[in-house]
Order: structure tokens, then sequence, then C-alpha cells
């Protein structure tokens, strides 16, 4: 990959997504009761017999390579087994484009579901549904390998760095919960323009999503490395299919991914594709 696609595609890392500011649990998605008449196959959907799926610019660990119908990538692999549970098969499946504006805002949407690592959070919920949640994430550190926090294991050792953050996001929450004034916090438009600060030597550590932080480290950046994740501070931060306020889609989404979640899939698919459950959390 040529010089210049690596730095766009890195800098498109976590652009809005899956980090957001949060006043408390997130919720759990709606309630699961209408389940039982979802008609395989055969639901209310834009276009009849079709699935129609939004997300934006793909990135790893979430999709490998630039097609999404690959079913490459963790939330690739899991729209292809939701829509599976529904009744779809892979050539029913369709993909829109679209912005994270577009998912996240009480707009109409092009799209039956939205597939692109948004947090579920009391704020959004207002103004569009949420499936049940299919994963639980954390905010890691990341830091140059061969830097002076390279073996930083604790908060402590970050006091007095210049760390940077996605402004206005959970990253940003989370950081000032950990290290209040401690740190430096230097707020980015995105965590690609925070990775490459780190890269010039104008940040010392950049916190974003663990399992992003990752993929930034060994594809993106692969002279940086993640030394941990940050204690929560009593946000729980989870991500779900977003769908239009009120749709006839919603119980029954929520129903594939909880289904998908007793029957281990999820827990498979979480081990295929992320990689971050060995990062422990600094203290």
């Amino acid at each position: 990959m040529r010089l210049t696609r690596v730095l766009a595609a890195a800098s498109l890392l976590l652009v809005a997504t899956a980090c957001s500011t949060s006043d408390g649990d997130a919720g759990g998605g709606p309630s699961t009761d209408g389940a039982a008449t979802c008609e395989p196959g055969a639901l209310p959907t834009l276009t009849d017999g079709t699935l129609t799926v939004g997300t934006s610019v793909p990135y790893e660990p979430w999709y490998v390579g630039e097609d999404p119908t690959s079913g490459e990538g963790f939330e690739s692999a899991l729209v292809y087994a939701v829509a599976a549970e529904l009744g779809y098969e892979h050539d029913d499946v369709a993909w829109e484009q679209v912005t994270f504006e577009q998912i996240v805002s009480p707009s109409e949407k092009p799209f039956d579901l939205a597939a692109y690592q948004t947090s579920i959070t009391p704020e959004r919920e207002q103004a569009v549904d949420f499936s049940s949640p299919y994963l639980t994430t954390r905010q890691g550190v990341v830091v140059a390998g061969d830097g002076d926090l390279a073996d930083a294991a604790s908060l402590a050792d970050l006091e007095g760095a210049r760390i940077g953050v996605t402004a206005s996001q959970t990253s940003l929450t989370v950081a000032e919960a950990a290290w209040g004034d401690a740190v430096e916090l230097v707020p980015y438009d995105d965590a690609g323009l925070a990775m490459q600060a780190l890269s010039n030597d104008q940040v010392q550590a950049v916190v974003m999503d663990v399992d992003q932080a990752v993929a930034a480290t060994t594809v993106y950046f692969p002279g940086t490395q993640v030394i941990g994740t940050l204690p929560d501070g009593g946000v729980v931060e989870q991500l779900g299919f977003v769908l239009d306020l009120d749709s006839p889609l919603t119980d029954c989404v929520s129903a594939a991914v909880d289904a998908l979640e007793q029957d281990g899939t999820l827990a498979e698919l979480r081990t295929e594709w992320l990689r971050s459950d060995d990062i422990p959390e600094l203290g």
C-alpha cells in the first residue's frame, strides 16, 4: 500500500465513531418481546427481500480491505451472522456508504441497520434505536515503541505527559477521569490525527478504543504499541447496531444479536478479529 493511502486510512481511524461522551451506563437495546413475530427473510425492510446495511470508511479490525461484502473483519462478519439469523443469505445483504452523522442523526435512514462502531448513549437513544449491544469496549493507551513511555505500567508513569485524545468523545472523558490535571490532554478531531501527532513526537501517548488501538499499532502505525487500558471511570461503553427510531426491525435485530451471544458466535468472532483481551488495565 502506498504511504499516502496508509496515512489516509490512518487519519480516518475513529472518525467520531465508537467514542462519545456518556452520562451514565450504556443502554442495553430495546426489549425483544416482539421477536417472535420476525419472519425469516421477510422483514419490513427498505427493499423487500434485502437487508440494507449502512457503514462508512472501512478499517481494521472492523472491516478488512475496502469491500465490506468480504465478511472479513469483526463487524463485517457479524453483519452476515445477524443476517443469517434473520433469514437473509449473503447475496441478500446490500451495503450503503454513509457518513457517521447520517448514522446517529434523527434523519430518515438510507439503511435498515448500521454497523459502524457506534456507542450506545442516552443522548443518541433520543434520536435513533440501538440493538442489544454486541461489544463492551475499553479505552487503550498507545505510545511510541521506542519512546520514553514504552515501559510505562501505571497511570502514574504517564503523569506530566502530553496525551492525544479525540475531542468531546469517550477517550477525552475517560482520560480526564483517569488523570485529572496530572497530564496535558491534547484534543484532535479524530484518533488518526492523534496517531500522526504521536509519530511526529507532538504528543507522547494517545487514548483510543483499545481494539482500534491494536489495529492501529499493527497495521497503520507499526512503530507504536498499546501499553494498557484505562479504568472505565464508571462508564460502560457498549457498541450496538443503529436503526431508525422506533424501527419495526429493532426487536428482531436485537433478538438475532442475543441469539449469537447465547450460542457462542459472538465470542468466536471477538476471538477471531479482536486482540485486546490480554491487555492489562493501568492501575
